[in-house]
């Protein structure tokens, strides 16, 4: 679903850079482009990559990437494709279709590594799920009416107005988790409960429902959260457990998945030699708390590889 998103949205800004010169083909070839991004993801997933070796939204959503490989792909649409749209046209339509996809991923849990390869800093506002249909209706309808409407003005307009109706979903959904994350820690607080941290990230295929969590010095309190409830927190302790980690501590693989969930993580023992590692910031599959974790990688200790289940 977000890759789809992704598509759309740098389609529409494809048929904004260079629709009036080339038509459909900047719809094409920009939404494309907006996919160039994912090719971290692409290569994990024909080449059955271990998470491990391959963190997404790491380097190709980077800045740094969208620059250098911009003029690449901008030589070879101008030489390939249309000829009667420029180079620097080209170039220009490629980077921000590229830079479109690294901004939206900004706005899911994961977020994005907008500095790589200089910093391993990861930019996430955590607004959107990975599955969100809903802020996926504006940015389909630019991408339609942008698609088989004649007019270029019309084209234009349609455009705008499908950013504009997903800036203001991205609004609220942002208002809407500042004021989750107000009462989780107004009740945390009447709980009597210490926490060294808190967040607040989107349930997949919900609107109103997020997933709470607050750090203390044995593990995590989640729960879930809807402002349409009026009910107060039900939420449980999730131990950290990751002396189960001590025998890899020092294995780049393991730290590089920690710092990926942002170090909201929960270990428990699967066997002798191996372990399993939730990733806490997708909550559940479901809300009763024996529900499994909705992310969840196995670790093996013997030979060390990370693998990455669903």
């Amino acid at each position: 679903m977000n890759i789809i998103s992704c598509f759309v949205f740098a389609a529409a800004i494809g048929s904004l850079i260079a629709g009036k010169k080339i038509g459909n083909k900047a719809i094409l070839f920009g939404g494309l482009c907006g996919l160039i991004p994912a090719a971290d993801w692409l290569v994990s997933l024909l080449f059955n990559v271990p998470i491990s070796e391959n963190i997404r939204g790491g380097v190709t959503h980077s800045f740094v990437f969208c620059l250098l490989f911009a003029p690449v792909l901008g030589w070879a649409l101008h030489k390939y494709v249309d000829r009667t749209c420029s180079f620097l046209r080209w170039a220009n339509l490629a980077l921000w279709c590229m830079v479109s996809h690294c901004l939206y991923d900004s706005l899911t849990i994961d977020g994005v590594a907008f500095l790589e390869p200089f910093s391993h800093h990861r930019f996430a506002l955590s607004v959107l799920s990975n599955v969100d249909i809903i802020g996926l209706i504006p940015l389909a309808v630019a991408f339609v009416g942008a698609l088989i409407l004649k007019d270029w003005h019309h084209k234009v307009m349609i455009s705008w107005f499908g950013g504009f109706l997903f800036v203001l979903y991205v609004s609220f959904t942002f208002l809407n988790k500042l004021s989750v994350h107000s009462q989780f820690e107004q009740s945390l607080d009447e709980k009597d409960i210490r926490y060294s941290r808190v967040d607040v990230y989107p349930v997949s295929g919900s609107l109103f429902l997020w997933n709470c969590i607050a750090q203390d010095r044995d593990g995590f309190w989640m729960g879930y959260r809807s402002n349409l409830s009026k009910n107060d927190f039900d939420i449980n302790l999730v131990l950290r457990n990751d002396y189960y980690l001590f025998e890899l501590e020092d294995n780049q693989k393991i730290k590089q998945i920690e710092a990926y969930t942002r170090y909201y993580y929960g270990v428990e023992p699967k066997s002798s030699h191996s372990v399993l590692l939730h990733d806490l910031r997708y909550g559940k599959d479901g809300l009763k708390s024996d529900a499994p974790f909705a992310r969840t990688y196995e670790i093996d200790f013997s030979s060390e590889l990370v693998i990455e289940r669903k």
